[in-house]
């Protein structure tokens, strides 16, 4: 295995092995280089063909690891504890981070403890909500069990002056005021101290794409409401997948009631439209999850998030 520090200048090979081995949603170069946090390093991790991606935190010497690897199913595990080995040789880490369906999980503890690693407790478990768009009626809306969404998106266009534009042609201040207060609201409604149950927003992926003008990043739409730039939505397609989409960015200002489940249907209608098979919403806290089943998801998996030391 090699450590690849300097991931920029290995771009083209990163994004081959993304488009080889990519599967999960998370998979994408632009996210990658988004989730580096002020004073990180973007570590790409060869081994042979494969790759894995993460980010290291020397301020508190612990590694996260993005997603799954970039390889095949079967040897997930294996790279995983082969990567942790390899970061805490080569860069003294004092933990390694890793989020896993708890199949995964089941896999690598074992694998981890015959390599010398003792796994903490875990930090927290997100759902994943899914939304299957065949058997997903939300944009038709009709019946009793879509009452409270239609009668939240009526009531909006009725007092409301609303245009849907493509991100990239807004002004970035402007986006990043949006993100800003979404950011805010997310911080005033938490659930909860601890990560799990809170809504706690972090800002800087977001400003970083869109300071790169949503460069890796398909179907940024913005609703213009009342002429103010109030919501962003985006992602892109889950490598490797049968129309699979990640809708990986939902934020709003929070300044009009409504607009938080409006903006998400329309991004759920607009992608339907576009022919996408399944659409995945994303890892959320207990108190996002508790928005996202307004939008009557078809499916949901959880995801375990943990570290190992030595």
């Amino acid at each position: 295995m090699e450590l690849v520090t300097d991931v920029q200048s290995s771009a083209g090979e990163v994004k081959r092995c993304i488009g080889s081995y990519g599967s999960a949603p998370e998979h994408n170069f632009a996210y990658f280089l988004s989730r580096t946090e002020l004073g990180g390093v973007s570590l790409y991790i060869k081994s042979g063909e494969y790759g894995l991606l993460a980010a290291y935190r020397p301020r508190v010497a612990e590694v996260m690891l993005i997603s799954l690897p970039l390889a095949p199913a079967s040897e997930h595990a294996r790279l995983t504890v082969e990567a942790a080995r390899l970061c805490f040789d080569s860069l003294g880490c004092r933990k390694f981070v890793v989020e896993q369906v708890l199949a995964l999980r089941k896999q690598s503890l074992p694998l981890f403890r015959s390599a010398g690693f003792r796994d903490l407790p875990p930090r927290c478990v997100f759902h994943w909500p899914e939304f299957n768009l065949a058997e997903w009626d939300g944009d038709v809306l009709q019946g009793e069990r879509w009452k409270d969404i239609r009668n939240i998106k009526n009531r909006f266009y009725r007092q409301h002056s609303v245009q849907v534009v493509d991100s990239s042609s807004l002004p970035k201040d402007a986006l990043r005021q949006v993100v800003a207060e979404w950011a805010a609201g997310r911080r005033n409604n938490s659930d909860g101290a601890n990560r799990e149950d809170s809504n706690f927003a972090y800002v800087e992926p977001y400003y970083r794409l869109i300071d790169a003008g949503f460069a890796g990043v398909a179907h940024a739409k913005t609703l213009v409401v009342d002429g103010v730039p109030s919501s962003i939505t985006a992602g892109w397609d889950i490598p490797n997948s049968d129309r699979g989409y990640y809708s990986a960015i939902g934020v709003c200002s929070y300044r009009f009631d409504g607009l938080a489940e409006v903006a998400s249907m329309e991004d759920l209608v607009m992608l339907k439209a576009a022919g996408y098979r399944l659409v995945d919403f994303g890892g959320s806290s207990k108190a996002l999850l508790k928005f996202k089943m307004k939008l009557r998801p078809t499916s949901l998996y959880k995801t375990i998030v943990y570290a190992v030391s030595r």
